[in-house]
């Protein structure tokens, strides 16, 4: 009887044992709403699921490239809007300034005009966002475009109206494994190459100044071919832009896939989980309650 006795006794605390741990680890997966808190929970587990965070890490990176990427041609966008518009005037100034009807004074007030605009192609040309000059390639602390005080359109060892004082560095992101894309764009590609925009326009200033038609009329067709360059160089970034948006799209949706699959081995599902805890605490104490009647048999309740 007593050998019996035992051994029930030690089958009992066992099960409790048994059960208290189970009970445990369904108490650590309700609290943490995860399955797999250590390694012991499911080793086969542990390779998927840091396979799967370490994807998840490379997707946020790049998402976050991306967006830079995107801040960065949204913004450049923008100035190379404007400077497209003050294109568009100067060339329905030119084409005025040949009208024959218009005074030594009309082409004044026409020249201090195209004046105001090389000011804000200046001004566009240099624009900086955060401290950072645009259109400077590597040198984003120094202004791109400075005037030339030295400059005069009849005499070519003077230089160019405008210097340029940037580089030509590329800027590179990288959006997806092993691809690369320039988010970018050097300022003398954009305003001197291969049309010297700020040289243009400061000759049909004089132009307009001289009350020269003939001269005002030979820069009309320069001045489309300049616009075309700043038009062409757009559509270039726009073409950036809509690769930078399919790859974040692409990066989203690996994401998206990666947490499903690491969910897959490391979530916990919460109903089934509270299910098993309480199937576990009824199981626990009703292991109690029948130890608890073992243990307290003696040798008087067999007299």
């Amino acid at each position: 009887m007593k050998a019996t006795q035992a051994t029930t006794y030690r089958s009992l605390q066992a099960f409790l044992d048994r059960t208290s741990n189970r009970l445990q680890t369904l108490q650590l997966q309700a609290a943490t709403g995860k399955k797999l808190n250590r390694p012991s929970d499911d080793p086969t587990a542990i390779s998927p699921v840091l396979s799967a965070r370490t994807q998840i890490q490379a997707a946020d990176r790049y998402i976050e490239t991306i967006a830079t990427g995107l801040d960065r041609i949204s913004n450049m966008d923008g100035y190379l809007n404007g400077i497209g518009n003050t294109m568009i005037r100067l060339k329905e100034i030119a084409i005025a300034g040949v009208n024959g009807a218009l005074s030594p004074a009309d082409r004044e007030t026409y020249a201090s005009e195209v004046n105001q605009l090389r000011e804000s192609l200046l001004a566009d040309a240099n624009a900086s966002v955060d401290g950072k000059y645009l259109f400077a390639g590597f040198e984003e602390k120094t202004p791109p475009f400075v005037l030339n005080l030295d400059y005069d359109p009849d005499d070519p060892t003077a230089g160019p109206a405008v210097i340029y004082q940037g580089d030509t560095g590329v800027v590179e992101f990288e959006i997806a494994p092993n691809e690369l894309i320039t988010v970018n764009l050097a300022g003398n590609r954009l305003m001197q190459d291969p049309i010297d925009i700020f040289g243009l326009v400061t000759q049909l200033a004089a132009a307009l100044r001289s009350d020269d038609p003939a001269a005002v009329a030979a820069l009309i067709d320069p001045l489309e071919d300049a616009a075309n360059q700043i038009r062409a160089e757009r559509s270039l970034k726009g073409n950036i832009g809509r690769r930078l948006e399919i790859a974040g799209s692409q990066m989203e949706k690996i994401k998206i896939d990666m947490e499903a699959f690491r969910s897959r081995y490391e979530d916990a599902d919460l109903i089934e989980t509270i299910t098993q805890l309480q199937q576990q605490e009824q199981s626990f104490q009703a292991a109690l309650n029948v130890t608890g009647r073992v243990s307290s048999l003696s040798i008087l309740d067999y007299i």
